[in-house]
């Protein structure tokens, strides 16, 4: 990195970037999960919850889950709050970010950014490989550092094209890429991949970390020089592993340097290998790219054909490679059409209830058996909100605690609601242990049931109150709603909601210490 960047120069060069017509409004989710901090419980509600506003990201990260790689049980995982729960909350959110931000340069034709991004994906995961059994290193934290090492070079190439090709051209002409971009842009393509990922709110600690990866780590500490040296070995080791003008033998000597720099063994190294390849088929499935279009090496390129056929011999999330994501359409479908996306709705049911019967029967904690339940209710019945409320100890209150969808986060404060009033539906509902569904367009008296700022705040067309009594006693609701008069609340979304009110209240029945008031 250069120790002097022109400030003017850097300055124009993210004008240009911010101005160009691709740029992206980086998506306020991803922020979002890059500012959320750990705490046990929260964060997997949170975290499933920006998830799931994103339908793509949605199916991707249960594709990834239920890769190879990561499927440790003989069952697939069909909801982002169980996947939370296996790869952890770091994990995940990070995975997620990488997904959403490289989906965005996938976008091009490009081959060579496709093999910038691929180069970016394997660099993280093997990194994160050989950080495995390192205790000084977060196998998380190394990931997507080791995922935005190179982005500066990405974003060069995607928004700067033109410059892009004469670094190139100079790199071909025997100039280091550093003087090559420095002759170019006038500062580095690191320093415009840090000023970029700043525009975009990435938090300060992940900044400085990627700004230190680029000094020559002469004054870092041991722990801070092992992961210097961590991620360093595997862009080197995931260059190398690409480059189809390398021969084995180079490669190999490649490799016997970065086992002596790391302290690692020839074997350990050979495995993290095997199970980065993997791992990196895996993940170019999941966002459609196809190695063998790129002119990388045989090294990379050997194998796929067996691992195609095993990635279309596994059950669970699948898609052919290179299949248009679902979308709506404007055009009515028909008949067969909904048949065939109603069948799709009952089988996602059906494994999200086969799912939460499976973590009754391990004894999760019932907060991770409350969310199953709401994603499986959110995805698979197709409300635009579903809340949990939950009364208080003493009876005298009932209150929103977590739950999905558009606006969700402005509408909980406002379901706090007094149980032994007359004029909320909430409190009739758990009085009379009886399903409420109020629709004021075809019932105007249904609007005195809930006050003036509920119905301002929610944009509820329609909604349905569901009471969840566990022994006569009144413990929760579910609130579900839809936001679009055209869509009413029929007899069979009553009906499959009712489902999963009866598991929750198995749930909170044989949860004898149940922390949900936490």
């Amino acid at each position: 990195m250069a120790t002097s960047p022109d400030p003017s120069r850097l300055s124009a060069i993210q004008w240009t970037i911010n101005t160009s017509p691709t740029f992206p409004a980086f998506t306020a989710n991803v922020q979002e999960l890059l500012a959320i901090q750990d705490n046990p419980y929260n964060t997997v509600n949170a975290v499933s919850a920006i998830i799931l506003r994103d339908l793509s990201l949605t199916t991707q990260i249960l594709k990834v889950v239920n890769s190879v790689f990561y499927q440790t049980q003989a069952r697939q995982v069909h909801t982002v709050s169980s996947a939370v729960m296996i790869l952890g909350f770091e994990h995940l959110r990070d995975l997620a970010v990488g997904l959403r931000l490289f989906e965005n340069f996938r976008k091009s034709n490009l081959s060579h950014l496709k093999q910038l991004i691929v180069l970016s994906f394997l660099t993280a995961i093997q990194a994160q490989e050989m950080a495995r059994n390192d205790p000084y290193l977060k196998a998380e934290e190394v990931f997507i550092t080791a995922l935005l090492f190179n982005i500066g070079e990405l974003i060069v190439a995607y928004y700067l094209p033109r410059e892009y090709q004469q670094i190139i051209d100079l790199g071909d002409k025997g100039w280091d890429g550093t003087s090559a971009a420095q002759n170019v842009l006038q500062v580095s393509m690191e320093e415009v991949g840090l000023a970029i990922l700043k525009d975009w709110n990435f938090p300060a600690g992940m900044l400085k970390r990627l700004s230190f990866l680029h000094t020559d780590g002469s004054s870092a500490s041991d722990a801070e020089a092992r992961f210097w040296k961590m991620i360093k070995g595997a862009f080197v080791l995931s260059k190398n592993f690409l480059d189809p003008q390398i021969a084995p033998a180079e490669r190999r000597r490649h490799e016997e340097r970065v086992c002596r720099i790391l302290g690692l063994n020839r074997q350990n190294l050979t495995q993290a290998l095997t199970a980065s390849k993997k791992r990196l088929y895996e993940m170019t499935q999941i966002l459609r790219i196809d190695l063998q279009k790129l002119h990388l090496s045989e090294a990379i390129l050997s194998g796929d054909e067996q691992e195609a056929e095993a990635a279309a011999s596994r059950p669970g999330i699948q898609e052919k490679p290179g299949a248009p994501e679902a979308k709506a359409s404007p055009v009515a479908a028909s008949p067969v059409d909904q048949q065939a996306a109603d069948l799709k709705k009952l089988q996602l049911l059906y494994e999200v209830m086969a799912e939460v019967n499976q973590s009754l029967a391990s004894q999760a904690p019932i907060n991770q058996v409350l969310l199953m339940v709401l994603e499986g209710i959110f995805r698979g019945i197709r409300f635009d909100r579903v809340i949990f409320l939950l009364v208080n100890p003493q009876r005298t209150w009932i209150t929103g605690r977590f739950g999905l969808g558009v606006g969700v986060e402005e509408l909980l404060p406002v379901l706090h609601l007094p149980l032994k009033a007359k004029d909320n539906v909430f409190a009739l509902a758990m009085g009379e242990n009886r399903e409420y569904l109020l629709n004021p367009h075809q019932h105007p008296r249904d609007r005195s049931l809930m006050d003036a700022n509920f119905w301002q705040v929610s944009r509820s067309q329609t909604f349905l109150v569901v009471p969840l009594l566990v022994d006569q006693i009144p413990i929760g609701a579910f609130f579900v709603d839809r936001l679009d008069a055209a869509q009413p609340i029929s007899e069979e979304d009553r009906q499959r909601l009712r489902i999963f009110r009866d598991l929750s209240i198995v749930a909170l029945r044989l949860s004898k210490h149940a922390k949900i008031y936490e």
